[in-house]
């Protein structure tokens, strides 16, 4: 059960996001659609049929930068796939803090094993950047699963992926001390960006992912950035020293 804090913090949240910036709910033009969903790895196997019944069904949402499409422990009512923007899948802990421990990116699905398990959310999820969303809802979308095998089969690969990567994320805040963890976490995310040169990111999303808190990791970086390890302004990090985030890595599993 969320602490008092978190659930007052939600409201309050809640209560600002339907005052000031609700997410925007409309249909889209159906062969638009289609030819979306076909790109997308879970769909490209379903015929035209399957992906008009779930294009007529779908609701396309536009959702602001900050803003929660859905909370922990909400039920889940709908799958959804990014069409445009970032959505972060935070795990709330018992005293109030939030782990990142996903992010999701255009053509990525999410929000499905809630739908599977009949049960409540696991994590939320927040959209980094204003984002544009494809919500399915849950009757149509487990109704397909049930007529086309190999989708249930990607949703299934899917889903032991995020379990796995879930495991090793579990290990690493075990047994990792918060330097290892970070340093994971800015080589894993430098691999990824290895095309732009820098990370865009800042330290309270660095914390996030980490499970610590934010002047921890501003310390942390503040000593690499003075061994010449790293560089960072306004928002974003460069990885200077891949080797000796390396070698904070590898001491630490040792």
């Amino acid at each position: 059960m969320a602490c008092p804090c978190t659930l007052l913090s939600r409201a309050a949240h809640r209560a600002r996001m339907n005052g000031e910036c609700e997410m925007s709910d409309a249909r889209s033009d159906p062969d638009e659609l289609i030819g979306f969903l076909r790109r997308v790895p879970w769909f490209e196997e379903m015929n035209e049929g399957a992906l008009r019944v779930l294009a007529q069904v779908a609701h396309t949402k536009r959702v602001p930068r900050q803003t929660y499409v859905f909370y922990q422990d909400d039920p889940g009512d709908a799958a959804y796939v990014v069409r445009s923007g970032v959505i972060a899948i935070l795990l709330t802990t018992p005293d109030g803090r939030e782990l990142v421990i996903n992010e999701m990116h255009a053509g990525d699905c999410f929000g499905e094993l809630a739908l599977l398990t009949r049960e409540p959310r696991t994590a939320s999820a927040l959209a980094r950047k204003d984002s544009e969303l494809i919500m399915l809802p849950r009757a149509e979308f487990l109704s397909e699963l049930e007529r086309h095998p190999k989708v249930m089969m990607r949703v299934l690969e899917a889903l032991a992926h995020r379990l796995r990567a879930s495991t090793e994320r579990e290990r690493a805040l075990a047994f990792l001390d918060a330097p290892a963890r970070l340093a994971r976490v800015l080589l894993d995310l430098d691999r990824a960006a290895s095309d732009k040169g820098y990370l865009i990111l800042s330290q309270d999303e660095l914390a996030q992912r980490i499970g610590v808190a934010r002047q921890t990791t501003a310390k942390i970086l503040g000593q690499w950035r003075r061994a010449g390890w790293i560089l960072t302004g306004r928002g974003r990090l460069v990885v200077l020293d891949r080797n000796a985030l390396r070698r904070i890595l590898q001491e630490e599993e040792a």
